[in-house]
């Protein structure tokens, strides 16, 4: 059973959670129609719906069960849940709703957003100076209005800013958000210092403090670093306009938002916002800056494991008030003193790790288990897939579910599972196949692997003959060749040699003119639906 402690020390009980299935809620909640399941974090589920009134798509988080103290947490809930909802703001997730199923489970609706996290536009696409002006004046501004409602994030960082499919910023997962002012409540476990140690104020970790918006700014000057560097600033760190080529004065920035004393800092965040406009006035002429490559993924942004009793040591940055000298700042010890405490109604997640997840009912902290290493072959495959700049969808057997999109999607091994893994999905979206010894040993690779069903080759221009390798993949059940001009009447033979396709995926626009291909191949491949995209 998980616990937290409300405001006034009592404790709330949490129930095991098994997230239900789709059809369970179509039940329970019956005013929206459940499409897919997203993720689960550490106090909750997440979930795509199309809300049936209004007939659009939402996202609905659900937490578990309360086991006491449920009067208390449901008011908090609500409370909470109305202050946010006061957020109506373009570069914020709008909640839409909240309630309780008649299990006693309470969900809240949000803004569904289509595209990907600030975190992987970094690993794929790291942005020029004026995108990072747009990203970051947007996180200013949404910033800005939540404080300015009595709104602290408290867990700014790159995975939690929603870049949508036009390029315009949400800022998402108030999870850890903390209302200040008139409303004040304190929703989170007592004596827990939450938010990500990366990029967590210093204050935070002292529990004798107040937090308010201030701790927000130092955040935003963390992640701010990120953007120019690909890597966040730690110990003795390099100013940004030497690492990257910026203009100096990002130095001057970044450096007075990640003041240690929140007096030093910018006060406002708008204030912040005035002078990075003037910087980038002349972004465009900024000659010597350099994108950081998409490959510092692989060390960028990796946490501090917990030690096996439990206990965190978390690692900041603290500024000397010289501008430029850091000294390296090992913060305090967190002892987890029940296995689950989290923000008390959206489910927060503490420490480091964001979808960490435990259901002992034990006093006890957590023991991590030994990580068994990923089968050979598994591996083998992953790397090959990265190295060819693809990525991965993977199932574990704590997450079994076939999961894309989003935080699913796996674009370096540092973001594999640290426990055994089954590779299901490779796409190669981003950096379409060009060459037919690539396919071949693609093909060989997955075959050894044997799990994989999922192949996206979209954009894919390799010789026709070169399709004949996919047969030798038994476990191939989709295959995406949209955007390919590889569906002739010589690949008929190749693809009808699949046969345990049932999904194939083509662009109706690259077949030639008149061509009845895809009759031939459904008469071929009968049990295999033929999918023509524009």
């Amino acid at each position: 059973m998980q616990q937290a402690n409300d405001h006034v020390g009592d404790a709330v009980h949490f129930e095991p959670f098994i997230p239900p299935s789709t059809d369970e809620l179509d039940v329970l909640i019956p005013g929206y129609k459940f499409v897919q399941f997203i993720e689960r974090g550490g106090m909750g589920a997440v979930y795509k719906a199309v809300q049936k009134s209004l007939n659009r798509s939402v996202a609905v988080k659900l937490l578990p069960q309360v086991h006491r103290n449920k009067e208390s947490f449901a008011e908090r809930f609500k409370r909470e849940a109305q202050a946010l909802a006061l957020l109506n703001h373009p570069h914020i997730i709008a909640v839409h709703d909240f309630g309780e199923t008649p299990d006693g489970q309470m969900y809240y609706v949000m803004e569904f957003v289509s595209g990907m996290d600030l975190q992987q536009l970094l690993k794929r696409d790291p942005p020029e100076p004026r995108q990072i002006l747009k990203i970051i004046t947007q996180v200013c501004e949404a910033l800005q209005f939540a404080h300015e409602h009595g709104i602290v994030h408290r867990d700014i960082k790159p995975a939690n800013i929603l870049i949508d499919e036009r390029g315009n910023v949400k800022v998402a997962d108030f999870g850890l958000a903390k209302v200040v002012g008139p409303q004040s409540v304190n929703y989170t476990a007592t004596g827990m210092t939450l938010g990500t140690p990366d990029y967590i104020a210093p204050e935070a970790l002292d529990q004798s403090k107040n937090i308010d918006h201030r701790a927000d700014i130092y955040s935003l000057g963390v992640m701010i670093y990120e953007l120019f560097t690909g890597h966040v600033p730690k110990g003795m760190w390099e100013p940004p306009s030497i690492r990257s080529g910026a203009d100096k004065g990002i130095d001057a920035v970044v450096s007075k938002a990640m003041q240690n004393n929140p007096e030093k800092r910018y006060q406002q965040v708008r204030d912040m916002t005035q002078v990075l406009e003037k910087l980038f006035k002349n972004s465009d002429n900024w000659k010597n800056f350099r994108r950081p490559s998409p490959s510092f993924a692989e060390t960028a942004g990796k946490k501090e494991r917990p030690v096996p009793t439990g206990a965190e040591t978390i690692k900041i940055r603290q500024n000397d008030g010289a501008g430029r000298h850091w000294l390296p700042w090992v913060a305090a010890v967190l002892v987890l003193l029940g296995a689950g405490f989290a923000a008390a109604w959206q489910g927060g997640w503490l420490t480091a790790e964001k979808r960490v997840d435990s259901t002992s009912p034990q006093a006890e902290p957590p023991v991590r288990p030994v990580s068994l290493p990923a089968a050979p072959e598994q591996m083998k495959l992953a790397e090959w897939v990265f190295a060819h700049d693809g990525f991965l969808n993977v199932k574990t057997a704590a997450n079994s579910e076939e999961r894309m999109g989003g935080s699913a999607d796996i674009l370096t091994t540092s973001d594999l599972p640290p426990e055994p893994f089954t590779i299901w999905r490779a796409s190669f979206t981003n950096a379409p196949i060009k060459a037919a010894a690539d396919l071949e040993e693609l093909a060989k690779l997955a075959h050894e692997a044997g799990t994989v069903s999922n192949l996206c080759l979209h954009r894919m221009d390799v010789p026709v003959p070169a399709l004949a390798c996919l047969a030798s993949i038994p476990t191939l059940k989709s295959l995406d060749l949209s955007s390919t001009s590889l569906i002739t009447d010589d690949a008929v033979e190749h693809l009808a040699a699949c046969r345990s396709l049932h999904t194939l995926r083509v662009s109706r626009a690259r077949l030639p003119a008149g061509s009845a291909l895809t009759d031939k191949l459904g008469l071929l491949l009968p049990g295999c639906r033929i999918i023509g995209s524009e």
